[in-house]
C-alpha cells in the first residue's frame, strides 16, 4: 500500500513538473515575442495595418519645380556626354579648328572680311580699338619732341600722323553687338606686320544671365543652357578635350573653348608670329644712325 502511495505521489510530481517547464518556455517565448514587437516600432518602420498620412495636394508651383528639375536631370545628360569617359577606346580624331567660325567671323580674317561675315548674322559693329605698337610709339615720341612739337595732345598728333603714314596704325580689336538676342562678339586682329590678321575671337551671350531663383526664373534658366550646349554639338561636333571643353590640334594650333555662354577661338602661333616680325622691326631702328661720332 505504501508503494502505491508512493508511486501515484512521483508520477504527480513528473507531471507537475512538466507543466510548469512548458509555462516557463511560454513565457519566454511571450517576453521574446514582446522585445520584438518593441524593438520593431523604436525602429520607425511602418506597419503593413497601419494606415499611411496621406499627403497634401500638389500645387501649381510645386508641378513647375517639378518640371525643372527634370530639366536639370536632362542637363545633366547633356553634359556628361561631354565630360564622361567613352566605354570602348575610340579612335584619335582631332578636329581642324582653324576651319571654324563664330558668327561667320573665322581666324586670320581682315577687318572687312569679318565685318562683312558677322553682319549677315544681324550684328552690329559698337566700337572699334586702334594700336600703334609700343616701339614704334616710343620712337616716334622722341622723333617729334626732337622738332620742338611740345604738349602731350601735340606729341600725340605727331605721333599719329607718323605712324598712319608709315602704315604703322592698325585696328587692334572690334567690338559687334545683336541687341536682340544678347550677343557680343569680340575680334582680336594683329599688327600690320602680319597683315592684321584675326587671331582671337570671343563670343559672350547674357540669354542665360537670368536672376531670381524662383521655379520660372530656373526654368527659363536651364532651358537656354541645354539649347546652348545642343547648339554647340550640332556646329562643332564632339569636343576633342572633354574635360576641359576644347576642340583643335593641339600643341599651340588653333583651338576653341566653349563653356556656358561662352566661346573662343585662336590661333597662338598668329600672335606669336606678329612678335617676332616686330621684334625684327625693331631691330632694324637699333641699326639707325644714333651716332655720330
Amino acid at each position: 500500500m505504501k508503494r502505491k502511495t508512493f508511486f501515484i505521489l512521483a508520477l504527480l510530481y513528473g507531471v507537475c513538473s512538466v507543466g510548469i517547464a512548458r509555462a516557463d518556455d511560454s513565457d519566454s517565448d511571450s517576453a521574446d515575442l514582446v522585445d520584438f514587437i518593441e524593438q520593431d516600432q523604436a525602429s520607425g518602420e511602418p506597419k503593413k495595418n497601419k494606415p499611411t498620412p496621406q499627403s497634401a495636394p500638389e500645387t501649381q508651383e510645386d508641378k513647375e519645380e517639378g518640371f525643372g528639375n527634370k530639366i536639370v536631370n536632362v542637363l545633366k545628360g547633356t553634359t556628361k556626354a561631354f565630360t564622361s569617359e567613352p566605354q570602348q577606346a575610340a579612335p584619335i580624331k582631332r578636329s581642324n579648328a582653324s576651319v571654324f567660325d563664330i558668327a561667320g567671323v573665322m581666324l586670320h580674317m581682315n577687318r572687312q572680311q569679318a565685318e562683312e561675315a558677322i553682319t549677315k548674322h544681324g550684328y552690329r559693329r559698337v566700337s572699334a580699338d586702334v594700336r600703334i605698337p609700343n616701339f614704334i610709339r616710343w620712337r616716334y615720341e622722341e622723333l617729334c619732341r626732337n622738332k620742338n612739337v611740345t604738349g602731350y595732345e601735340r606729341v600725340n598728333s605727331c605721333v599719329v600722323k607718323l605712324a598712319q603714314k608709315n602704315n604703322y596704325q592698325y585696328v587692334e580689336r572690334l567690338t559687334f553687338n545683336n541687341f536682340q538676342t544678347k550677343e557680343t562678339v569680340r575680334v582680336k586682329f594683329t599688327s600690320n606686320f602680319t597683315g592684321n590678321k584675326a587671331y582671337i575671337i570671343e563670343y559672350k551671350s547674357a540669354a542665360s544671365d537670368i536672376r531670381g531663383s524662383g521655379a520660372k526664373a530656373k526654368y527659363l534658366r536651364n532651358i537656354k543652357i541645354i539649347e546652348f550646349w545642343k547648339k554647340i554639338s550640332q556646329k562643332y561636333g564632339t569636343p576633342d578635350n572633354k574635360e576641359q571643353v576644347t576642340w583643335g590640334l593641339g600643341f599651340n594650333k588653333p583651338s576653341l573653348h566653349a563653356e556656358t555662354g561662352y566661346l573662343i577661338l585662336q590661333d597662338p602661333i598668329l600672335l606669336s608670329l606678329d612678335h617676332a616680325r616686330m621684334a625684327r622691326e625693331d631691330q632694324k631702328f637699333i641699326h639707325t644712325a644714333v651716332y655720330t661720332f
